[in-house]
Order: C-alpha cells, then sequence, then structure tokens
C-alpha cells in the first residue's frame, strides 16, 4: 500500500487528466461562445502545468526512495 501522501499525488493526477479529457470535450462543445473556449482553454493551460508539478515530484519520490 503506498503512504497517503504518494497516494495523493497519484489520485490528484489521475483526477487532473480526466478532466483534461473532458476539458477538450468542453472546449468542442462551445464552438459558438468564443469566451467559453477562451475559459476551457486557460483551464487546460492550468491543468497541464498542474500535471507537471505532480509528475515532478511522483518522479522526485522515485529517485529519493520515497515512493512507497
Amino acid at each position: 500500500m503506498l503512504k497517503d501522501q504518494n497516494h495523493d499525488l497519484v489520485q490528484q493526477l489521475s483526477e487532473i487528466s480526466d478532466s483534461l479529457w473532458r476539458i477538450g470535450l468542453y472546449k468542442q462543445n462551445a464552438e459558438e461562445c468564443e469566451s467559453c473556449r477562451a475559459i476551457w482553454g486557460k483551464m487546460k493551460d492550468d491543468y497541464e502545468s498542474h500535471v507537471e508539478m505532480l509528475k515532478k515530484e511522483i518522479a522526485k519520490h522515485v529517485e529519493e526512495g520515497r515512493f512507497d
């Protein structure tokens, strides 16, 4: 079993990844609303930066032998 902190990192990475997939659909659905497309685009950018942050932290834990 993973320590809570590692489980939390993986869980949040999964949640954000799922959200990114949905945001792509939402942006497609907003084809008639430029401001909605802009919102979904900004959220996509934000979530992608969160994914990178989480991936780096998970990798750090693995490299330091703390991913247990």
